[in-house]
């Protein structure tokens, strides 16, 4: 189920050979690896209401920066709660919850073995879609006869989240 997620900015030693580094700093070996570092939350969920609020501790518990964390809580809350209430799941099939995170990236998917359903329709009638669309960086949704599963990515990197300075 877990994709790749895109390059985070490591580069290899061949990259470095290759001048894309730029300038050495002081102290700074040449063939120094830089990598971010990232940990992965998997969570097998009931269909109950209460898998919400096990999403938001498990989250709260990877060190997001700020401006990042309180946009996937809020989208993550909001996906689960939508398979909680819409997949139609018996009690004992499960939503899977995963999500790769960094202090300022996260890519979260959440899959279900319900019917799925028709993002075009569903924008129109909830807040849900819409709420993803405006605050995420990337989303989708894979529905197929075997279940669904919804993603979406928050980039800090980007530049979108970054908060006003003030004087």
């Amino acid at each position: 189920m877990p994709q790749t997620a895109p390059d985070v900015g490591c580069q290899t030693p061949e990259d470095l050979r290759a001048g894309r580094m730029g300038r050495r700093r002081s102290g700074q070996h040449l063939y120094m690896v830089i990598a971010t570092e990232s940990s992965e939350v998997l969570l097998a969920l009931e269909p109950r209401p209460e898998s919400a609020r096990l999403v938001r501790r498990a989250l709260a518990s990877h060190g997001l920066h700020e401006d990042v964390e309180h946009t996937v809580t809020l989208l993550a809350t909001e996906v689960v709660g939508n398979a909680v209430r819409h997949a139609g799941l018996r009690g004992d099939q499960r939503i899977v919850f995963f999500a790769r995170l960094a202090e300022d990236f996260a890519r979260v998917e959440v899959a279900d073995q319900g019917d799925g359903f028709d993002p075009e329709t569903v924008r129109t009638e909830g807040f849900g879609l819409r709420l993803l669309a405006k605050l995420a960086s990337r989303w989708g949704c894979d529905c197929t006869d075997r279940g669904c599963k919804v993603w979406f990515e928050v980039d800090r990197r980007a530049g979108r989240f970054r908060r006003p300075a003030f004087a």
